[in-house]
């Protein structure tokens, strides 16, 4: 078990009743399930613009080649 030190305490009573959470556990686990998800989107974000197409690619010719 981790023990967590919260500062605001009220944050965490406004995400509790907000969320509908039974427990201050239930509230944190869904706080941390979210960050994570925000986190994964940020770094697939970052990819975007990354990726070079070839501009002349012909995806009509490609299925004959089967």
């Amino acid at each position: 078990m981790i023990h967590v030190e919260i500062r605001d305490e009220n944050k965490v009573m406004q995400a509790q009743q907000l969320g509908h959470h039974q427990n201050l556990q239930d509230t944190v686990e869904k706080a941390v399930e979210m960050y994570i998800q925000y986190l994964e989107q940020q770094s697939i974000i970052q990819e975007f613009g990354t990726i070079d197409f070839v501009e002349d690619y012909d995806y009509k010719k490609q299925r004959g080649i089967r």
